[in-house]
């Protein structure tokens, strides 16, 4: 009995340990976007904001509907800066890629994940 429950206990653990390695690989290499998947399920999207809050706060760099996405992403707004230097650039271009950069900027709204992305940047 107890060579049972020996064996028993090492069979969960491994399963347990695999299990472990795997959800890690796949939250780091990403393979097939399988890691953006569940880290998009797993961060809280949008946060009860009022907006009302907001309305007379216009931020230069930012169109409303990004303001928007950004207050509803539980980012104060007003933390934001207002300019952004040659180092903030390079370092989104570093986290997000260039092409990215470039449609944000042009208007393209950043996911939640892109955000919390270039936070550190800001």
């Amino acid at each position: 009995m107890k060579k049972f429950l020996k064996v028993l206990l090492i069979v969960f653990i491994t399963i347990v340990v695999i299990i472990l390695a795997s959800f890690a690989y796949i939250m780091i290499k990403n393979p097939l976007g399988i890691g953006t998947l569940i880290k998009s399920s797993i961060i809280q999207r949008e946060v009860e904001v009022n907006m009302s809050d907001y309305e007379d706060y216009d931020h230069p760099l930012l169109t409303k509907e990004q303001e928007e996405r950004v207050i509803k992403s539980g980012i104060d707004i007003e933390a934001i800066p207002t300019e952004i230097t040659p180092e903030q650039q390079q370092c989104g271009v570093d986290k997000l890629g260039e092409d990215r950069i470039l449609e944000i900027i042009n208007g393209a709204d950043p996911s939640p994940i892109e955000i919390l992305k270039i936070l550190p940047c800001l």
